[in-house]
């Protein structure tokens, strides 16, 4: 009993020792890595970024991937019967290039331009018989091009927000239930959206999106091959929520 009392009471010190130990160990990585760190950012050379806002300053590139939510309106003016009011969630895939200057100690300034694409679709199961239906919308390309500012919150990380003109390819089809058509139309927009930036080294970062898109009205009408009722107008808005890993130079 002596002996197992003995026992139990070293185990609370070796667990102890085992945290001290671990937090040793972590604390002596960290700084083993501080001068790393500071190596990194070019401190052999003297050219360590003077601010924040340096950091994230210069041209950059990023490719990302998330969900794209849609809600879809199609409808037909002559035929109630054939409208549309749903939302999709798919996969938008793309990637975007940029500049960014400096305009204080932590705010920037830039521009960027993105393309990507997108899985979403949606098919449209109220089809109604010997009427002209939009029975399937498809998202393509999307274009966009705006301006962003960001907040250098240190060296390391930056919050941002942007607003931006934004085109989308959509692909419609529609059929009577005998005849099959297909039309393309684009849809202007404007999107605005927030976003967190961190870097993991002085050249590559990771990034969180979330952007918010309108598009204004597209029509496609099937003339020349169906009556003039086959005429639908296309509104649509989207969210996004993006993951991106991205590269300055």
């Amino acid at each position: 009993m002596a002996e197992f009392a003995t026992i139990a009471g070293q185990r609370p010190r070796e667990t102890t020792m085992r945290k001290i130990t671990t937090l040793l160990v972590c604390s002596m990585a960290l700084i083993a890595a501080t001068p790393a760190l500071a190596q990194d950012y070019g401190d052999e050379d003297n050219n360590l970024p003077d601010t924040p806002a340096d950091v994230f300053s210069g041209p950059h590139v990023d490719f990302g991937v998330g969900l794209d939510h849609l809600g879809i309106k199609s409808y037909k003016d002559i035929d109630p019967t054939s409208d549309i009011f749903t939302k999709k969630t798919g996969l938008s895939y793309g990637g975007e290039i940029g500049y960014d200057l400096p305009l204080t100690e932590h705010l920037t300034l830039g521009g960027e331009l993105g393309v990507t694409t997108s899985s979403n679709s949606y098919s449209n199961p109220g089809l109604v018989a010997e009427k002209f239906n939009a029975e399937r919308i498809r998202a393509g390309r999307d274009i966009w091009f705006g301006l962003r500012v960001g907040y250098a919150l240190n060296l390391k990380t930056q919050v941002f927000a942007k607003i931006a003109y934004t085109n989308t390819r959509f692909g419609v089809t529609g059929t009577d239930g005998s005849e099959v058509l297909y039309d393309g139309i684009n849809a202007n927009g404007a999107r605005a959206g927030v976003g967190v930036e961190r870097h993991l080294t002085r050249w590559i970062y990771v990034k969180l999106e979330y952007d918010r898109s309108q598009y204004g009205s597209g029509s496609y009408n099937y003339t020349g091959t169906t009556p003039d009722d086959s005429h639908f107008v296309l509104h649509d808005s989207r969210d996004q929520l993006t993951a991106s890993v991205g590269f300055r130079f």
